[in-house]
């Protein structure tokens, strides 16, 4: 089980309030949860170099904290009361750009937020997918059937599943009839009369949707050949008026970092793709490992980010229509889904099946 913004302590909200000798330095306001120990404690942090110093306050009494920052990693330790004594915990950290810290503590997941991101930011909406079975209904919907770009798979909602705190989207080599087959039919996905893969696409069109904001998914997928993984947003109007952002969208061993909006010519879109080789990571067993994917966008701009490396940023000023509208400027619904084949998937017929797109969380901030 996962739980945002909580350590072992049961942290709800770490908020940096002054800045002192280094960026760690300063008051942290800290309340707990009420299954923690302490019921609220004030942590007065100072960072002189690469040492970390302070004291937290509580109804227990003081709680002394040391730790390092080397890097992008910072360590501290707490000795926290109990009930059988006081209970050394070992903390270690990943600080992004934005001066959060992240980790993982007796299999428990973290967060701490400093005040320039908690300024910036709120989360105002998430799925941890912590529950076992079907996806939350309150949250995603589905996409079935043939939908878009000639791809291969039928979608159906019975390919979703939330299991170990992950939403997992499988795709099967599974024959499934098209009960819309017509013969000689210039529709694709009308003139196939079965389909011989099967996958899932969620969405929060019309349950959900975000003007403006950071957008992330923590997730991994299998690199095998004809697969097409994707985390995108899209406006309800017609495409590609309503505006594509492609913040996840991989093929061929390839990232692809995209925004679509209309061009002048009807029938005609515009785009701002950035393509990253996998294989420029240096890691082997990159498609392995979980990353995470972010957009951020507000009215002038989109960046859309892996693990905190840009992808690809688009001025939204100069993504208009060729009508003079603008979908960037209006609310998007997020996707998720697993495709193969189709028109940049490639060929899958090598490829081992069953295969999946894990996701551990989506969350949107404002």
């Amino acid at each position: 089980m996962k739980s945002l913004l909580l350590v072992p302590l049961a942290l709800l909200s770490l908020m940096f309030a002054s800045a002192q000798n280094g960026p760690l330095s300063g008051e942290w306001h800290v309340e707990m949860d009420n299954a923690g120990t302490l019921d609220a404690q004030t942590c007065t942090l100072a960072q002189t170099g690469t040492a970390i110093t302070g004291t937290c306050t509580s109804k227990a009494g003081p709680i002394p904290v040391s730790g390092t920052v080397q890097g992008k990693t910072v360590t501290w330790t707490m000795k926290t009361p109990s009930m059988v004594g006081p209970v050394t915990t070992v903390y270690k950290g990943a600080l992004d750009s934005d001066n959060r810290i992240s980790g993982i503590i007796n299999a428990v997941e973290f967060r701490m937020e400093s005040d320039f991101h908690a300024t910036r930011y709120k989360l105002v909406w998430s799925d941890e997918f912590n529950a076992d079975g079907r996806p939350d209904p309150k949250r995603w919907t589905y996409e079935t059937g043939f939908i878009r770009n000639n791809e291969l798979q039928w979608y159906q909602p019975e390919n979703a599943f939330c299991k170990g705190g992950m939403l997992i989207l499988e795709a099967r080599r599974e024959r499934k009839a098209n009960p819309n087959y017509q013969a000689g039919s210039q529709d694709w996905t009308r003139n196939r009369p079965q389909a011989d893969y099967t996958s899932a696409s969620l969405t929060t069109r019309g349950i959900m949707n975000w003007k403006y904001g950071r957008f992330e998914m923590r997730g991994r997928f299998d690199g095998q050949a004809g697969l097409w993984p994707e985390f995108w947003m899209m406006g309800d109007k017609e495409w590609p008026w309503n505006g594509e952002i492609d913040i996840l969208e991989s093929w061929q061993g390839l990232l692809n970092a995209n925004v679509i909006w209309a061009g002048k010519t009807p029938g005609y879109s515009r785009a701002s793709s950035k393509r990253r080789p996998i294989a420029s990571f240096g890691d082997p067993e990159w498609n392995s490992k979980f990353h995470t994917w972010r957009l951020d966008w507000d009215e002038n701009r989109m960046a859309i980010f892996v693990d905190d490396i840009l992808l690809n940023e688009v001025d939204i000023n100069k993504a208009a229509n060729g009508d003079g509208s603008n979908g960037f400027r209006d609310p998007h619904y997020i996707l998720l889904n697993l495709a193969v084949g189709g028109t940049a998937g490639g060929d899958p017929s090598a490829t081992q099946f069953p295969t999946r797109f894990e996701v551990d969380w989506v969350r949107v901030y404002q």
